[in-house]
């Protein structure tokens, strides 16, 4: 289908995992001389399911979105919980092949990313594909993938192992705090998470003072990196950390683990890490320019690094105005769901953002589940995470499909990290459903 296509429709999800995925199916394409065009979205639209004469291949989406579709044609490769576990779907006029790990028994949320499968279908299309084999692992980090081990596991490591082995990524033990190449050092640690240290965490005059106290100059501090400081220096104040940690009651062994880099990319480089570079290309698309991120993921930088980092700039000026009204709202308590409701205040492409900053850095029970809606024209988009403790026991992303499917809506994600779409008017009900089925779940 691939090959032969006269027209090859790319459909990708619009985060790191989908833009990387894109990356890979555009790669594919233009090896093969293809006629394409590339749709980032959000969601599914009803007129995206509905096929032509053309070749349809969805990436990092549409397994939850199978049985609406109707006389689409093409493949489906996505690591999203699906509704159809087969790889052949033919219901409704469709000829659709369908890539999924969770047809072969593995956990899409951890073991293998949506850019992964879209990666290893690639192979099979083209070998060579393994000249962007950094795309999975940029795509993997992005989805969180690597969050519970420390570093990433099954298939992502594969192509992990795969990329390295190409001379194209670099692995490394380090600290494993976000932002190692893209912030400064005294901003990585103020709000470095997972494990977060009480006595620096959100506090800028602790942090200043104990970099000072490892010899980094005051007036450096806004402006050094992670990355620039020497290995030595490094290692002292990881070392002083997991005893800050430790005398707090928390594991240290969760400070450092894999990190992945880019060796293509120059020290001085903002993206050096794989994680900076999946937020870069996912701030890309947020802020209505994917195609800006499909470049920088195909080694095009000059112009479209420039245009990038703009777009950067914009979408963390998005955040900083999100934050500001989370500051000001208050969640409200439906049994163990905490749901915040901000209509047109918040900007749509940014609620799944939102709730991993609640689930992050507000103090919530474990047993929540956080609930981030806004309005999307006539229906509410939908974004929850639960934490991983709680994802070992519920599968969010069958909750959220079973709540939503009753509403006129849909739903579907992974295991902590879920999102729906419904009615506007019908929000509360879906909110009210969601924790009767949690509900049900505790009984059990």
């Amino acid at each position: 289908m691939i090959m032969n296509a006269r027209k090859l429709r790319i459909y990708s999800h619009h985060d790191a995992d989908g833009i990387a995925s894109a990356a890979i199916a555009v790669f594919v394409a233009r090896r093969l001389g293809l006629n394409y065009d590339v749709t980032i979205r959000n969601q599914l639209t009803p007129q995206d399911v509905v096929g032509g004469s053309d070749i349809y291949w969805f990436n990092d989406m549409g397994s939850s979105r199978l049985m609406e579709m109707r006389n689409v044609r093409g493949v489906v490769t996505d690591h999203h919980n699906p509704v159809v576990l087969e790889t052949h779907y033919s219901e409704n006029g469709n000829d659709i092949y369908q890539f999924n790990p969770h047809l072969e028994g593995l956990d899409g949320s951890i073991s293998q990313s949506g850019s992964t499968t879209t990666f290893l279908f690639g192979t099979n299309v083209l070998s060579e594909v393994s000249a962007v084999s950094h795309l999975p692992v940029v795509g993997s980090v992005g989805d969180l993938h690597d969050k519970k081990y420390g570093r990433l596991v099954d298939m992502d490591r594969e192509i992990m192992l795969l990329a390295k082995s190409m001379g194209i990524i670099e692995v490394k033990d380090d600290i494993r705090y976000f932002g190692r190449s893209s912030k400064s050092v005294s901003y990585m640690l103020r709000f470095g998470n997972e494990p977060k240290t009480r006595a620096l965490y959100d506090n800028p005059g602790a942090v200043a003072d104990f970099l000072v106290s490892h010899g980094i100059d005051r007036a450096s501090l806004k402006t050094i990196r992670w990355i620039d400081l020497e290995e030595e220096k490094r290692d002292e104040i990881i070392s002083d950390l997991k005893g800050i940690l430790e005398r707090e009651g928390q594991d240290p062994s969760r400070l450092t683990g894999e990190v992945y880099e880019l060796k293509t990319e120059p020290k001085s480089s903002i993206v050096k890490d794989a994680r900076d570079f999946s937020s870069l290309i996912n701030a890309t698309s947020r802020k209505g320019k994917p195609e800006v991120g499909i470049r920088l993921c195909l080694f095009e930088k000059g112009d479209a690094m420039k245009e990038a980092m703009k777009l950067y700039s914009d979408h963390l000026d998005s955040l900083r105005r999100a934050s500001k009204i989370l500051d000001e709202a208050e969640g409200r308590s439906v049994g163990s769901v905490l749901y915040y409701d901000f209509g047109d205040s918040l900007e749509n492409n940014i609620t799944g953002t939102i709730a991993t900053r609640i689930i992050t850095h507000k103090k919530v029970p474990p047993s929540s589940v956080i609930v981030v809606m806004a309005n999307l024209g006539s229906m509410k988009k939908i974004s929850a995470r639960i934490s991983l403790e709680l994802s070992e026991k519920v599968d969010l992303s069958l909750l959220f499909r079973e709540a939503a499917c009753g509403l006129g809506g849909t739903g579907g994600g992974h295991r902590n990290a879920a999102g729906a779409i419904v009615p506007i008017g019908k929000e509360r009900e879906f909110v009210d459903r969601v924790n009767e089925l949690m509900q049900e779940v505790n009984a059990t």
